[in-house]
């Protein structure tokens, strides 16, 4: 089904980067165990393997490398020194990041259809990064892995594999991917990166807001916590689907909320589309005889670069979000007014950490802890965000066709993008495939009588 056509190490351009160490933050840390994985599909009707070898491979390794020369820290590797001493990313020169090149004989237009697929359909076209080594009593740890996959005649799949610790979400995807399209798009000529994503890497201005050894307190938590091998890899049993609420749709459930609760302190239409999916997954969950929590919770996270005193550049390169964690009771989520419920629980708890005195980071030596914490019960966690604009993310290939993020098989998850139409948003939703057909029908009769 699948053969790989090259496999290669991807280095930025000779002497365009010193050797560079970057310490983690109190950020980072939290991630330390966590990784970034993702496909983007493209349809491209008209590509041939002899194409793809003779000129795709040799414009992406050369748009990668150049791309290095501004994100070295994907070409390096995260280093855990001996005795369990703080990690920190290390790039010295000469390091790379794997790139594979693959054919794939799959129904390209199966995989990116709209009917419910099987989870494990999607594994191939992810790289898995490279083993770790030791050096001295030091764990050496590469950070990326990409994979280049055509399907002949059809498209192409780029899939991402990335340490977390490395960066958030909009560290990978509207900037360091964002920039590598618009290399190859534009031929290979760096002057393409405009000021909107040169990377800023600075971490002095991200103060200890308590005035405490953060990075110490999260390190001493998560390095007790399990690593990511132990991560559930999903089954045939497993489902991923996807769903679009359009702009109109998100309007008229903003007005049902505030008609009940006229006074709420936080509405948007990502609160309110997190809400109605929470409330259907719930509904499905007891459907499907899932009925074994009295509590539920719906994690989100807040981009807090231009939250901090003083403010971070939008092109941090780094992990800078803060967990928010909303929570309700399970009879209240799937009875006849969960959604309202499950959307004024999101809007509350994303009101009360970004207004809170004291800032986003009031209470940052917690977060370890209620993040593990939060998965007690039933938790359901939410990734991506439709502001990555995803469908801009252009190879000179035209707009993608699907996007998939495959973190969400790990646990239950939903991961949010921007639509193909202005103004929608897209949800894709990984469960048990009866979950998942249930929700579907839940999902969709619910709109159809708002």
């Amino acid at each position: 089904m699948l053969s790989v056509l090259e496999r290669c190490q991807v280095t930025p351009p000779p002497g365009a980067t010193s050797d560079k160490t970057l310490p983690l933050t109190f950020f980072d840390l939290r991630m330390v165990h966590y990784s970034i994985k993702n496909l983007i599909f493209y349809e491209i009707t008209n590509i041939s393997k002899s194409h793809f070898i003779e000129s795709v491979i040799p414009s992406l390794k050369h748009s990668l490398s150049l791309t290095l020369k501004y994100f070295y820290p994907f070409a390096g590797n995260l280093v855990f020194p001996p005795n369990s001493a703080k990690p920190e990313i290390r790039y010295l020169e000469g390091d790379s990041a794997s790139l594979i090149f693959a054919e794939s004989s799959s129904d390209f237009n199966h995989l990116t259809g709209k009917q419910t697929q099987d989870a494990t359909e999607y594994l191939s076209f992810l790289p898995q990064l490279p083993p770790e080594t030791m050096s001295h009593g030091t764990r050496v740890v590469p950070i990326l892995a990409l994979q280049v996959t055509v399907f002949p005649n059809s498209g192409i799949c780029v899939g991402i594999h990335a340490r977390h610790a490395v960066g958030d979400g909009k560290s990978l995807f509207p900037l360091f991917l964002k920039t590598w399209a618009s290399i190859t798009k534009g031929g290979g000529d760096a002057v393409c990166l405009g000021g909107e994503l040169v990377p800023y890497y600075d971490r002095t201005r991200l103060r200890d807001p308590e005035g405490l050894e953060l990075e110490s307190t999260v390190w001493n938590f998560v390095k007790q916590q399990r690593s990511e091998p132990d991560r559930r890899l999903p089954t045939h049993n497993d489902a991923h689907a996807r769903f679009v609420i359009s702009h109109a749709t998100a309007q008229l459930l903003k007005k049902l909320v505030l008609a009940r609760y006229p006074s709420i302190s936080y509405v948007s239409t990502f609160t309110v589309v997190c809400g109605y999916v929470w409330s259907c997954l719930a509904k499905a969950r007891a459907a499907c005889g899932k009925d074994d929590a009295e509590v539920g919770r719906f994690l989100c996270e807040i981009d807090c670069r231009t939250r901090l005193d003083p403010p971070l550049p939008t092109t941090y390169i780094g992990n800078c979000v803060a967990p928010s964690v909303a929570c309700a009771k399970m009879a209240q989520l799937k009875g006849r007014d969960g959604f309202l419920i499950a959307a004024k629980s999101i809007g509350d708890s994303l009101h009360k950490n970004l207004y809170q005195a004291g800032g986003v980071l009031k209470g940052v030596t917690n977060w370890a802890a209620e993040w593990e914490a939060a998965r007690e019960g039933w938790f359901l966690g939410s990734n991506l965000s439709p502001k990555f604009k995803m469908y801009s993310l252009d190879f000179g290939w035209g707009r993608p066709k699907t996007n998939e993020d495959l973190c969400i098989d790990e646990f239950e998850g939903i991961a949010l993008y921007d639509g193909q139409n202005e103004g929608e948003t897209e949800i894709v939703v990984s469960n048990l495939k009866p979950i998942v057909d249930a929700f579907s029908s839940i999902f969709s009769t619910g709109l159809q009588t708002l």
